[in-house]
């Protein structure tokens, strides 16, 4: 055993050395595609764990939760719940975001005025500090100068009507200490408090801040009003029962959840972004096992004869699969260390430069540590191996067909890199593919569709010998026209007698070509639609949104009147955004009252089908596309709503889909109503976003100076251009899809390093049949042409199948991952300048490889180059 081991270490040892960039391609392939899948992975676990570390702080010891809408629910409900006798203990909670327009202390200490400092968010919560003592004491403030333990909560500073208490990560997101001052703006109005002490409970990068429930209801605009009820339950008591007796007692948008229903929302919300990014990853790893199949399956032709010497001496077949898988095991293993180690790196890195989310968004304000996860870094870096075995694989298995001794004889690699049935295989991936596109989401994920994309790669790669046999039949009908060009000639007769051995140089071009060209379509099909999208849902010339915080409207009835009346303005519209649960396992739905005219939908709302008549006494609403696939609002079902109706409303309303419309900002649903529908329900004539459109010659800036003269009030108001929003609109974008813009130009440049490796040893293996041509009368210069256009022959042709399947792929990301993963559809539009860039990049390098590789492969003496070495 141990004279075999010594054996396969030289065997694998001599043939890296001749070919290094060929090994060296692949480890680089394996390592990347293990990094970046380690990497996203670690992010998103750091992140969710992090996430689910604060809202463990918020819960505490509750066992249920009363948890209403975005706007909260009456505080009289309180008072009925809290004397069931089922419920130990129940708390009042009062929690909203609102922003922290300065802290002057924190501004003046920095060397900065408070007009420089940007407004950023906080999470503010609201409590009874002697009811939370029994059902969350992890949230209870402590005073500046208490001690701790008992003493929580003891200081008559907890119910002062100016005081709010920090945690550590908010006093240093803030830059402020107790006994400063910070400025929050809940809704338009200012609002000075004062830093009375810390949470010392939060979780490490949770940035909220505490305050008397009282003050907080007074204060931030909550009067009368709570968000949430946190419970704990009497002994015995059953949360499922508790929930069924309590139903009749709750209002229509108030639902009794688990506390872990928090977490499980964010992991819902950022679940599709994250599969997305680690399938993505897992593709560059993908690709790195068709680099390493191209690597090992030239490597195997140009060791064939050394392993048929080995087999006719002795070496069983076992041992001479052995040498190959092993050099594919060890490539890989080498990748996966490399790639283990660079994705902690990366994680580390990306946490610090783009946070948790990845660029989505999801994770704002958190601070999350990186947190190793040693059982995925051993699946990942397994995943690398086999990754490496996988592309050893078939050389192995073809190396076993051929007899040791008929392997020595001219003409054997050509018999080893030949494939009976290749066709045949094709076609049955092929419609293998097709059949996983008909199947299903698993757990609304789409799954199949990405196991399809893989098979569909495979068949694609499978074809590759078709392909290049198909060539050399046709260019065979070209001799007459190059047999006069010896050079031309020359190049067409190797393509036309050896295409299994062109077609193992193409496997890894095929493959990143064709990764690279569908993320490049489907991210510029993205972007193209987004940008169309924009257009339509952004007519006006300046728009104003109401800072959050506060139960009620921002924008009262008489400061939209006085709005819609400064000079410069022509017309206002005005929205209102209430958030309603629909399912408390899922992230909320957005309602938008805004002005709508029945009889011009298609106008205000990029709607993607027919709109229909709502029959009478129904109100008509207009659906996302993702309310659709989550909750099944087809056009023309009729649905109730969980609004935040009056008391005095009576009878629910029923709700008719009179059209669905495409809505890029909202990825878990949104509803579009009529404004006066919702005035008519509800009673609240407010608002908290505004659109306005200018009057000839009227300038934006002009008319927001002319508004914050007119109405002080708001201040607070954050004016911006439709133009100004789209640019911003389209940077969110850029950054959330940066890491596929990473990935995409990944493809690229290991498949340039692919191609530049393959045709450099590919020029080395044969310096013997150069030397035979010299010999022949060929020139130097001559053998260079030949090989730089059998090169590129190849490598368009690659190029040309690569960016086909590419396209084929793009289709089933475009019309069938992006819908299943995010709900929403897109159009369809060609990234011309960058296919034809980076094809033409590839095939200019390659040629450029082939051409300096081939003079290298020349340089000797005809007579060096053709002699015996054993």
């Amino acid at each position: 055993m141990l004279a075999r081991l010594t054996l396969l270490r030289w065997l694998w040892a001599g043939q890296w050395r001749t070919y290094p960039g060929r090994a060296a391609t692949a480890v680089v392939a394996i390592a990347i595609g293990v990094a970046l899948a380690l990497g996203i992975h670690l992010v998103n676990r750091s992140a969710l764990a992090e996430f689910g570390a604060a809202i463990a702080v918020v819960n505490g010891d509750a066992q249920a939760q009363l948890k209403g809408s975005a706007s909260g629910f009456d505080e009289e409900l309180f008072a009925r719940i809290a004397r069931d006798p089922r419920i130990e203990a129940a708390s009042p909670v009062v929690e909203t975001d609102v922003l922290v327009a300065a802290a002057p202390e924190a501004g003046r200490a920095s060397g900065r005025t408070d007009g420089e400092r940007r407004p950023v968010s906080l999470r503010v919560i609201g409590l009874d500090v002697m009811r939370a003592a029994r059902v969350t004491p992890s949230l209870l403030p402590q005073a500046q100068g208490d001690a701790g333990g008992a003493a929580q909560g003891s200081s008559s500073a907890l119910f002062a009507d100016d005081a709010i208490f920090l945690s550590a990560a908010a006093r240093r997101s803030l830059g402020v200490e107790p006994g400063q001052t910070v400025v929050l703006r809940a809704g338009l109005d200012p609002i000075e408090l004062r830093v009375a002490g810390s949470v010392p409970g939060a979780a490490d990068g949770q940035r909220i801040a505490v305050m008397d429930i009282g003050a907080a209801q007074w204060r931030l605009g909550w009067l009368g009003r709570l968000t949430r009820i946190d419970l704990r339950l009497a002994a015995g008591a059953d949360s499922a029962r508790l929930a069924q007796a309590l139903a009749p007692l709750l209002p229509a948008d108030v639902s009794i959840v688990a506390p872990e229903a928090s977490r499980q929302r964010m992991s819902n919300l950022s679940r599709a972004y994250r599969v997305n990014l680690n399938v993505l990853a897992l593709v560059a790893l993908f690709t790195g096992a068709f680099i390493v199949y191209a690597a090992m399956s030239l490597a195997v032709l140009r060791q064939l004869p050394e392993l048929a010497l080995l087999g006719v001496l002795g070496g069983s077949r076992s041992l001479l699969a052995a040498a190959v898988l092993g050099q594919g095991a060890t490539l890989g293993a080498i990748g996966a260390s490399l790639g283990v180690a660079g994705g902690v790196g990366l994680a580390a890195a990306m946490l610090a430069l783009v946070g948790g989310d990845l660029g989505g968004g999801f994770f704002q304000g958190s601070q999350p540590r990186l947190a190793i996860d040693a059982p995925a870094s051993l699946a990942f870096g397994a995943l690398g191996i086999a990754a490496g075995v996988a592309g050893a694989a078939v050389p192995a298995w073809a190396l076993r067909r051929i007899a040791p001794a008929r392997a020595l004889r001219s003409g054997s690699i050509e018999r080893v890199a030949r494939r009976r049935h290749n066709a045949a295989w094709a076609a049955a991936l092929f419609l293998m593919g097709a059949a996983l596109l008909a199947a299903p989401p698993i757990a609304g994920l789409p799954l199949p569709s990405y196991l399809a994309i893989a098979v569909w790669l495979l068949g694609a790669i499978v074809f590759v010998p078709v392909i290049t046999s198909g060539l050399g039949a046709m260019l065979a009908r070209t001799g007459a026209f190059a047999w006069r060009r010896p050079p031309l000639w020359l190049a067409l007769e190797r393509i036309r007698g050896a295409p299994g051995s062109a077609a193992a140089a193409l496997s890894g071009v095929v493959a990143s070509v064709a990764l690279a060209s569908a993320m490049a379509i489907m991210v510029h099909s993205f972007r193209d639609s987004v940008e169309r999208w924009l257009d339509t849902v952004l007519p006006a010339d300046l728009y104003g949104r109401a800072p959050p915080g506060g139960a009620t409207g921002a924008l009262p009835k008489d400061v939209q009147q006085r709005l819609a009346a400064v000079p410069g303005v022509a017309r206002a519209e005005f929205l209102r955004g209430v958030e309603l649960s629909m399912d408390p396992a899922r992230p909320a739905v957005l309602l938008l009252a805004r002005d709508l005219d029945r009889s011009s939908i298609a106008r205000q709302l990029p709607v993607t089908g027919r709109v229909l008549e709502s029959p009478p006494g129904t109100v008509p609403i207009y659906v996302s596309e993702a309310m659709v696939d989550l909750y099944g609002l087809a056009p023309g079902r009729r649905v109730a709503l969980p609004l935040p109706l009056p008391a005095s409303a009576g009878a629910r309303p029923e709700f008719f889909v009179a059209a669905v419309w495409r809505d890029y900002a909202r990825q878990h649903g949104s509803i579009a109503i009529a404004r006066s529908d919702w005035r008519a329900l509800t009673g609240d004539d407010s608002a908290n976003n505004a659109a306005l459109w200018l009057a000839p010659q009227a300038e934006p800036e002009s008319v927001v100076a002319a508004i914050r003269a007119a109405l002080p009030e708001l201040a607070a108001i954050d004016f911006g251009s439709a133009r100004e929003i789209r640019q911003l609109s389209l940077r969110i974008f850029d950054r959330s899809f940066a890491l596929t813009y990473v990935l995409e130009a990944i493809a690229i440049v290991v498949g340039l390093f692919g191609v530049t490796a393959t045709y450099a040893g590919e020029a080395l293996a044969r310096a013997r049949e150069f030397g035979m041509l010299r010999h022949l009368g060929l020139t130097r210069a001559g053998i260079v042409r030949m090989f730089g256009l059998e090169s590129g022959l190849l490598i368009a042709t690659g190029v040309a199948w690569g960016a086909a399947v590419g396209v084929a792929i793009a289709m089933v990301l475009i019309h069938r991952v992006n819908p299943q993963s995010f709900h929403w559809t897109m159009d369809v539009a060609w990234p011309w300048g960058l296919l034809a860039s980076s094809a033409g990049a590839l095939l200019a390098l390659g040629i450029a490889a082939a051409v300096i590789a081939s003079r290298s492969a020349t340089g000797r003496a005809p007579v060096q180059a053709v002699r015996e070495d054993w």
